[in-house]
């Protein structure tokens, strides 16, 4: 069945990467989509841009434009896409607009959401401009995919031949840079003040919790320019909110029991992370993050309320579909030896830690 598809894309300030991201959507062989183009108040006229470009793609609806008044950042903006995308469209699809695509992205991603109903949602390979040999290293010769760890990061699993099902495979995180989502059974993708980073990872648990099936399309791809939206090394910003909304999925998900078990992984982590990028800009986005949570405690303990309500499983099953790694090499692969080292360090302690409490994988 040829099922419409919202592709969400937001907009603030990317004149670089709009025109070929869109180009490259209206090139796909599958062609029941429109596109959500959410606009927060840009200032260097990429908006007007992509009003000009694609003025008869706007006219005939294939492009619904929305413009904010405040830029209200990407979970916001996803929210906004999903609100506005047309009645009839069954699947949403957020992408990042740093990306170009193959001809049949669209196609083999909708194929492989409907291979099996229980999917809920479903991603793309993503080839980030600054690891995608070491992805295809991973997952073509090696047999990895990227899982979902107990704390924090993305990290990647050892698989084997019987895993696969046609051209997915299943796992326990969602990537933000390109997810798609049956739309009938989300009310919103995130909550608003998850703001930037690490919100893909609130989503992934959520499903998890809720014990619907997300995987990978592995032969649907994405080139991602990687992190151009803050730059290749961290901000102040994004080590604030990255380092923010790790504690707040780390508060939310887990109730006290687990917690406790839970927290000598968390502050190795903590340590960890602050001898890997930029101790003193992350010691002082810690204590920023902390103060934050203090002083939005009401709130997060409303949504922690109804993410008991969501629940369908245990924290043991939940656990048990979550990596014990507190990170990958992979993903430091522009990093220094000994940076490497301490996190093969680290997961080796976190291995035997979670073998002694019979939790992880």
């Amino acid at each position: 069945m040829n099922k419409k598809v919202s592709i969400i894309l937001v907009n603030y300030n990317w004149l670089k990467f709009n025109k070929s991201c869109i180009e490259s959507i209206f090139l796909q062989t599958y062609k029941n989509f429109e596109i959500v183009f959410v606009d927060n108040a840009s200032t260097d006229w990429s908006l007007e841009e992509v009003e000009k470009i694609f003025a008869k793609e706007i006219l005939e609806k294939k492009i619904i434009v929305v413009k904010n008044k405040n830029n209200e950042w990407f979970s916001n903006w996803n929210n906004i896409g999903h609100q506005n995308s047309s009645k009839d469209s069954e699947y949403v699809c957020m992408l990042n607009n740093d990306t170009t695509l193959p001809t049949d992205w669209l196609e083999k991603l909708v194929d492989g959401i409907e291979s099996d109903k229980s999917l809920w949602a479903v991603w793309s390979v993503i080839l980030d401009k600054w690891y995608e040999n070491k992805i295809k290293e991973k997952i073509f010769e090696k047999k990895k995919i990227v899982t979902s760890s107990l704390i924090w990061e993305s990290v990647w699993k050892d698989i084997s031949e019987n895993e696969f099902k046609k051209w997915i495979f299943y796992t326990s995180v969602l990537s933000g840079c390109c997810l798609m989502y049956r739309k009938e059974i989300v009310e919103y993708p995130f909550p608003p003040f998850y703001f930037a980073y690490a919100e893909d990872f609130f989503l992934s648990r959520l499903i998890l919790l809720k014990w619907y099936k997300m995987a990978v399309v592995w032969n649907s791809f994405v080139y991602h320019a990687g992190s151009w939206s803050f730059g290749k090394k961290p901000s102040n910003m994004k080590l604030f909110y990255g380092n923010r909304n790790q504690i707040l999925n780390f508060i939310l998900f887990y109730n006290l029991w687990t917690k406790l078990k839970l927290l000598p992984l968390f502050l190795i982590t903590q340590v960890a992370h602050l001898w890997i990028n930029v101790p003193f800009k992350r010691l002082n986005a810690k204590v920023k993050a902390r103060i934050w949570i203090i002083r939005h405690k009401g709130e997060i303990k409303n949504m922690r309320a109804y993410i008991i309500k969501q629940s369908r499983i245990s924290h043991k099953e939940l656990l048990n579909n979550l990596s014990y790694k507190f990170n990958d090499e992979v993903f430091f692969a522009q990093q220094k030896k000994w940076q490497i080292i301490l996190i093969k360090i680290v997961n080796e302690l976190f291995k035997h830690y979670c073998q002694f409490w019979d939790i992880s994988k």
